[in-house]
């Protein structure tokens, strides 16, 4: 009976097991990196049917204008105030805006539908996040790409060391025990125990195989800087559109105060008989759109708000 087990590897029985907790590590960010990605799909397939409903709903009040936009036309067409060219394009500018009405059906039935490859339960079911603002620091430090690049830098530099080990010496306890059973003698008992010393003297692929892996350690740290600065470029990026909705939300607004000075003149001008109910109910309706407008720009802001932080490790 004989028994050998290595005792001493310089360092790469050490290395032999950070490998593996690193490695479990690697594929544990590389699983949450997976299973948020799907959530972020679930979340802004949520933002998306919400922001097409509310469009839908606008696109109505688009296509009532068009509708007075066409009615109008023709009273000046028989009037002799417009020629046909404009009243055709009235025409066709409502129906376009019909189209337009269907294309938004039509992506909202497939948004509906892309939901439902993830989970079985409708939009209205799934309580969305309040997202915020993420630190430029938070978004970089916790961010889950990051994280796993950085990750396979920590396991080829233990992939390195753990090669470089192999080369230095390595010390084995070797044990072993006899026993030996003839009728004509008594019974013989023995064993040994000892140590061995083993280094490989020459191998010509050594440096290579040594560079190689060294190289590779290098390489990734720069495909992890490289991530760091696309990230920091997008993060500005995805700020600069909240921005630039901030932006729309002020003109809007302005916009809305200026059709609630316009309504009420108009009111007051439509009951005393100077203006046609047509024009209060285009301004009316182009009010709405104008609401809406900026109900569905709250969305967009959702969605960049989304992009980062499903970008980072969140708990739900």
């Amino acid at each position: 009976l004989s028994y050998s087990q290595s005792i001493f590897e310089s360092g790469g029985i050490e290395y032999s097991i950070q490998y593996a907790k690193e490695q479990l590590n690697s594929e544990l960010i590389a699983w949450e990196n997976e299973n948020i990605a799907i959530l972020q799909t679930i979340y802004e397939t949520l933002l998306n049917i919400k922001k097409l409903k509310l469009q839908v709903e606008q696109s109505d009040y688009s296509l009532k204008n068009k509708e007075v936009e066409l009615i109008l036309k023709k009273i000046q067409y028989e009037a002799g105030d417009v020629d046909i060219i404009e009243l055709n394009d009235a025409i066709m500018s409502k129906n376009n805006q019909q189209k337009n009405n269907i294309l938004l059906q039509n992506s909202l039935r497939e948004e509906k539908y892309e939901l439902s490859k993830h989970t079985s339960l409708k939009y209205d079911e799934i309580k969305l996040i309040d997202f915020n603002v993420v630190d430029k620091d938070k978004f970089l430090k916790d961010n889950l790409n990051i994280r796993y690049e950085n990750s396979k830098v920590q396991l080829l530099d233990t992939t390195y060391k753990q090669l470089k080990s192999s080369y230095l010496p390595q010390v084995k306890l070797s044990t072993s025990a006899n026993y030996q059973n003839n009728q004509n003698e008594d019974d013989k008992t023995n064993g040994t125990i000892g140590l061995s010393m083993s280094m490989p003297i020459f191998d010509i692929t050594k440096d290579s195989k040594l560079e190689k892996s060294k190289l590779e350690v290098l390489k990734q740290r720069v495909t992890l800087n490289d991530l760091k600065n696309e990230l920091v470029y997008e993060y500005e990026q995805i700020l600069t559109q909240i921005d630039t909705f901030e932006s729309y939300d002020k003109t809007i607004n302005q916009n809305l105060k200026l059709y609630d000075d316009l309504i009420m003149v108009n009111k007051s001008s439509n009951d005393a008989g100077m203006t046609s109910d047509y024009d209060l109910e285009i301004l009316q309706n182009t009010k709405k759109i104008n609401e809406y407008d900026l109900t569905i720009n709250d969305i967009n802001k959702k969605l960049q708000y989304s992009k980062l932080y499903f970008k980072t490790k969140v708990n739900l």
